[in-house]
């Protein structure tokens, strides 16, 4: 009978465990429990961290390692926290002493709170704190979500006996963006300024900062650094010359067919970047969604300088609106 009982018990629990749920910044059902993070040693006690094994969204994570306990760049989800420590090898000092945020969405940084609860100083651009403020998609604001710490165009961090340094790129991806550079172990995470196999989400964002902030990541790194992106596998030089080559190409092509006046419709129906596609990926990653993304941005910031946008019209009344 009380075995009975026990396994009653057991089935009711697991079912509770097993069902889908809330996260703490996912508005979705998600079976966090299969959710597994795998750890890939880099150079110098440092790590990439990668989510895998279900739809969950989240960014890929650096961990520098050592006596001086653990430092993340983007720790994620707060719900991926304990298995990201469990993905480390055995650790001297378990604790995560400084977390980065490479900038402020929620795949990247929502895990801020619980790690500030733990005695994490949470460290990123000043810029953040604004976007938190303004932003509807992180349920409430909780204490330590936003930096304790911040900085404006540069900042270097003494741990476990790195000099990190942190570099504000120019605002691309959002405002805040930022670079982290390990020196020593010649690795650099660098938010979603970059991502490897696919186009990057481009809502909000800015065409000419993408190609400046990966302009100058091409600047810090060699032929042997290893590039921890914002999402997809480790990459190299080469990879982020190839996404800068995309970038300039998407913004040449949006740019062309804004001078030839045709609408954001007009232009969605050419299907203009359909061959720069980089491979499969969701549909707000992919090739249409970010020319209506680019075409927005590039169009509002044209009028944001004065300058004329001539809407889809004949030849002889476009000549007219230019003289007007």
């Amino acid at each position: 009978m009380l075995a009975a009982l026990a396994v009653a018990a057991f089935g009711a629990l697991g079912t509770l465990y097993l069902m889908p749920r809330h996260g703490v910044c996912v508005d979705r059902n998600l079976m966090f429990w299969r959710a597994h993070v795998r750890a890939t040693p880099l150079r110098n006690n440092v790590y990439m961290l990668s989510a895998y094994g279900t739809d969950l969204v989240q960014g890929n994570t650096t961990a520098l390692v050592g006596d001086d306990g653990v430092l993340l760049v983007d720790p994620g989800h707060p719900e991926m926290v304990g298995k990201e420590r469990a993905a480390l090898p055995d650790l001297k000092d378990p604790r995560v002493r400084l977390v980065v945020d490479s900038h402020g969405h929620f795949d990247h940084a929502c895990a801020n709170s619980q790690l500030f609860d733990d005695g994490a100083i949470i460290i990123g651009h000043g810029s953040i704190w604004n976007y938190l403020a303004e932003a509807s998609s992180w349920h409430s604001r909780r204490r330590g979500d936003a930096p304790q710490v911040t900085f404006e165009n540069a900042l270097t961090l003494r741990f476990d006996g790195e000099q990190v340094r942190l570099i504000h790129t120019p605002p691309a991806h959002t405002e805040g963006d930022t670079i982290t550079v390990f020196p020593r172990a010649n690795v650099i995470h660098t938010g979603d300024i970059f991502v490897n196999g696919t186009f990057p989400y481009m809502e909000n964002s800015d065409i000419d900062g993408y190609i400046a902030a990966e302009e100058l990541l091409l600047k810090l790194a060699d032929d042997n650094t290893l590039i921890v992106p914002g999402h997809g596998p480790l990459a190299r030089k080469a990879d982020v010359q190839k996404s800068l080559d995309r970038m300039r190409e998407v913004r040449k092509r949006i740019a062309l067919l804004i001078d030839q006046g045709l609408t954001r419709k007009q232009m969605l129906a050419r299907h203009p970047l359909d061959d720069l596609q980089p491979g499969p990926s969701r549909e707000v990653l992919g090739s249409q969604a970010v020319a209506g993304f680019v075409f927005t941005s590039m169009t509002k910031a044209l009028k944001r300088a004065g300058k004329i946008v001539v809407p889809h019209v004949t030849p002889a009344r476009a000549v007219r609106s230019f003289h007007k």
